[in-house]
Formats: structure tokens, C-alpha cells, sequence
């Protein structure tokens, strides 16, 4: 077996994938110890339950993936329509690479295990909430700065965050359903309707420099 001082952080990455390409539900822990290469020992060792691990994992893909590029995106320095166009270009970009990768589009991680766990596992589904207020924020702020330089003109950006986050999921979901990743292409004239503004995405399936 490969080093024990790498036994969690395995442990972490396989039950991300394994959550995000199949489902919470039909993820055991004997298939998360075997993907991870990791006696089922060890995985008490470190996690008391399935749901423990979850929650952990989450946090890890928050902390060492999905935050570092939300903060890019959203960087201060760059004018709101941009980033924007930017947060566009990185959902639609990525539903690209999931189907080139897995052989289909598998929509958002966090949503797909919300819905799931809901009314279930309420410690994972708080955290999935945490994380998914959290990445609305950036939304909201954004927002809120293009109100305020008058680029776009909403009555409440915390509402109209709320709504266009909703189309996000829901475009990445039917994406995940139909296996079509131009399902969140459909997303960026929507959300120019919504705001207010023109914007320009590049949409053409090339990788977008953040």
C-alpha cells in the first residue's frame, strides 16, 4: 500500500470523484477504500462515516479548486461585465472538458450532491449550502459594483444574484441531463437579458485565460 501520510488526502480526492461521476448513494465505503487504495481501517482512522468524509471532501475541493478560480475570476482588478463573461466562459469550458474527460457531462458537484443528500444526510447538505452561499457571494458583489458604476441597473442585487445562480444550476444540471454542454452556452444571452448589459463570451470551446 502507498504511504500512510498520503492515506487521507486519497481518501478525499476518491470520494470526490466518486460522488461527482456516480452518486452519494451508490458510493460504499469499501468502493471509496478501493478506489483510494486504502484498508478500510485506515478510513475509520481518519473519518467516523461516510457522511464525515463527505463533508471533508467537500471542503477540499472548495479550499484547493473550486476557490482559487473563483478568485481569479472574480478578481477585483478586473471590470464586472468581464468577469462576468469570465464565469461564463469557465461553466461552459468545463462542461467541455467533463464530457472530453468522463465521456459526458456531469454537471456541478456541490448541486448534484445537494439535491441528493437534501433531506437525508443534513450535515452534508449544510455544508453543500455553505459552500454554495458562499460562491453566490461573488455573484452578489460583482453585482452590486456593476449597479453602483452603472453598468447594469437591478432593483436588488442580492435577489438578482439569487435568480441568476438558480439558471446557473439549472442550465449545468440539464446540461449533466442531456449531455450537451451547449445547454450552458444557452446561459450567457439570458443573463444579459437579466442585467441589462451586452456581454461577449468566448464560447468558442477554446480554453479561457483567467
Amino acid at each position: 500500500m502507498p504511504p500512510t501520510s498520503t492515506a487521507r488526502l486519497r481518501l478525499l480526492e476518491a470520494m470526490i470523484g466518486a460522488i461527482w461521476e456516480r452518486s452519494y448513494g451508490s458510493t460504499s465505503v469499501d468502493s471509496i477504500c478501493e478506489r483510494a487504495d486504502v484498508r478500510k481501517g485506515s478510513f475509520y482512522h481518519f473519518f467516523k462515516s461516510k457522511s464525515k468524509l463527505a463533508v471533508a471532501a467537500l471542503d477540499h475541493l472548495w479550499e484547493t479548486s473550486s476557490k482559487p478560480v473563483i478568485e481569479e475570476i472574480y478578481a477585483p482588478s478586473r471590470p464586472p461585465l468581464i468577469r462576468f463573461e469570465k464565469m461564463i466562459e469557465y461553466w461552459y469550458r468545463s462542461a467541455l472538458e467533463c464530457q472530453q474527460e468522463h465521456g459526458r457531462v456531469l454537471g456541478c458537484p456541490y448541486f448534484n450532491l445537494g439535491v441528493e443528500t437534501a433531506s437525508v444526510e443534513p450535515e452534508v447538505a449544510n455544508k453543500v449550502r455553505e459552500i454554495l452561499d458562499c460562491y453566490q457571494q461573488y455573484l452578489e458583489n460583482t453585482l452590486e459594483e456593476a449597479n453602483e458604476k452603472g453598468d447594469i441597473k437591478i432593483d436588488s442585487p442580492h435577489e438578482t444574484a439569487a435568480c441568476i445562480f438558480s439558471m446557473i444550476e439549472g442550465c449545468s444540471t440539464q446540461a449533466r441531463i442531456h449531455n450537451d454542454p451547449e445547454r450552458v452556452r444557452h446561459f450567457a444571452e439570458a443573463f444579459g437579458r437579466i442585467v441589462g448589459a451586452k456581454l461577449q463570451p468566448n464560447l468558442q470551446g477554446q480554453t479561457a485565460d483567467f
